[in-house]
């Protein structure tokens, strides 16, 4: 609502503690309406749409209606679905994003458009890391609270996106900032606990530990992705494509290759497990709470305090294996870039960074009778003669 040079920008606000509220005049009555917000920013715009609506009202037009988040969701998934026809979205971002939404409004439901402010936003990411949610999880959670809202601003139900403005920086970070990667005697125990459950899962969490893959390629790795020499793979699905575009990549399989003859001889290596990465870590996800709540019955009724089991990320195999190498060989940082399918050895610097950090302070443990790392450079003699 544009004002005068001279008109007050708090003009009906005022603050109860913390929180702003409006005072407003409507059919004679003075009306009282908490913003619920301390960003007085937030709580200038909330009056205006507030004071606007009482306008329209004066005039005999009625208030206009209340957008919610569940009619941003749905108005947005429409366009989504155009978006994955026209090839212009990828499918598999599509259900990434629409598993974010489903946690989304599990805490918006009902909520009005205009209710979402920056601190709703920072309540959500607090939650999310109390559920011990890795950064990555939580940044693609607010991409697509950030494409709903956006689809909401473009149909004028709100004049802000505030997922947009919200300091990622400062209240996520990135992965790399909070590295925990298990070490390789916890690896064994979690591997003989795992393999209780499903032997398929303690295998795939031994292949991740001993080539640095991710999830969604080990899931999707084929027998004829295996090279003849044994000792190598050629990654084509599920590789997240790079700065470059490059979407395939040769790895060396390490120890891993010792596995080979106990997993199929064709198709998937592991297609006893669903190819879909959600499905697996949810599955193991599922597991670890299980695993967890078990102590936590026999605590009580032992009548002793419950010890808190490790809770690794299947993701956290794939640190483990770059810590490994970096201390196995120091000088591998390049080798390993391309293991790991880095596009820049920035990535990869990380790993450096853990070790002189906080992984020298807790003496990162590394056991090589256990698991190995990237292996050795294979160096080419020149031909004699």
């Amino acid at each position: 609502m544009p004002r005068t040079q001279n008109e007050d920008p708090d003009r009906n606000l005022y603050r109860r503690g913390e929180t702003w509220w409006c005072r407003y005049v409507l059919g004679g009555a003075e009306q009282r309406v908490s913003l619920r917000t301390s960003d007085v920013k937030a709580a200038r715009r909330a009056r205006d749409r507030l004071l606007k609506d009482a306008a329209t009202h004066r005039d005999g037009r009625g208030p206009a209606p209340v957008r919610t988040w569940e009619d941003a969701v749905e108005g947005y998934l429409a366009v989504q679905e155009t978006l994955v026809r026209s090839n212009t979205l990828a499918a598999k971002t599509a259900r990434r994003y629409e598993t974010s939404l489903v946690q989304i409004s599990e805490a918006l439901e009902g909520t009005p458009l205009g209710d979402i402010t920056t601190a709703t936003v920072l309540d959500f990411v607090m939650a999310r890391r109390e559920d011990e949610c890795a950064s990555s999880t939580i940044h693609n959670d607010l991409t697509a609270w950030s494409r709903v809202l956006g689809y909401a601003v473009a149909n004028n139900w709100i004049d802000v996106n505030p997922v947009r403005s919200f300091e990622r920086k400062i209240f996520i970070g990135r992965d790399a900032d909070m590295l925990d990667p298990p070490e390789d005697a916890a690896v064994q125990t979690l591997i003989e606990e795992v393999a209780t459950w499903s032997t398929d899962m303690a295998d795939l969490v031994r292949w991740l530990r001993e080539t640095g893959m991710r999830l969604g390629e080990a899931l999707a790795i084929d027998r004829q992705d295996i090279h003849p020499d044994k000792r190598h793979a050629t990654l084509r699905r599920g590789v997240k494509r790079n700065a470059h575009g490059l979407k395939t990549r040769t790895i060396d399989l390490g120890r891993a290759a010792d596995m080979l003859d106990r997993l199929p001889g064709k198709g998937r290596l592991f297609a006893n497990l669903s190819a879909d990465s959600a499905v697996v870590s949810t599955r193991y996800g599922q597991w670890c709470r299980q695993r967890q709540g078990r102590e936590d019955r026999e605590a009580y009724a032992e009548g002793r305090p419950p010890v808190q089991l490790a809770r690794y990320r299947l993701h956290d195999q794939r640190h483990a294996f770059a810590i490994a190498s970096l201390i196995d060989d120091p000088t591998c940082i390049y080798r390993l870039m391309e293991q790991l399918g880095h596009s820049s050895v920035k990535t990869t610097e990380i790993y450096t960074r853990f070790l002189r950090g906080e992984g020298a302070q807790r003496r990162y443990g590394r056991d090589r009778t256990r698991f190995g790392s990237l292996p050795p450079a294979v160096i080419i003699s020149p031909p004699t003669g």
